[in-house]
């Protein structure tokens, strides 16, 4: 039986999270993932396959997050002025996100 509030969304958020505190995703293990949690390593099986499918959840988080702050950061403008607004916002996104 699955944990009670654990999802896939919310095991890729903290994993996201504790990249970010390790400074890499590199470091990131499934274990620490479930101590972050609070379960055993084997509840995160229900919710991600294997650790390069919590990568991949990590990798869609981090496009659909940086687009987001992109789209922001360009709308309403043109030329040079979107260039900087992408590049501030891809910026701010990268020092907010180091792992």
């Amino acid at each position: 039986m699955a944990h009670v509030g654990l999802t896939p969304a919310r095991v890729v958020a903290e994993a996201a999270a504790l990249a970010d505190e390790l400074g890499s995703s590199d470091a990131l293990t499934l274990t620490a993932v479930a101590r972050r949690l609070g379960v055993q390593t084997a509840s995160l099986y229900a919710h991600v396959r294997d650790r390069e499918a919590l990568l991949d959840g990590l990798t869609a988080l981090a496009l659909a997050e940086v687009g987001a702050r992109i789209a922001t950061g360009v709308a309403g403008r043109s030329g040079r002025a979107a260039l900087a607004g992408y590049a501030d916002a891809f910026r701010d996104y990268a020092r907010a996100h180091p792992g």
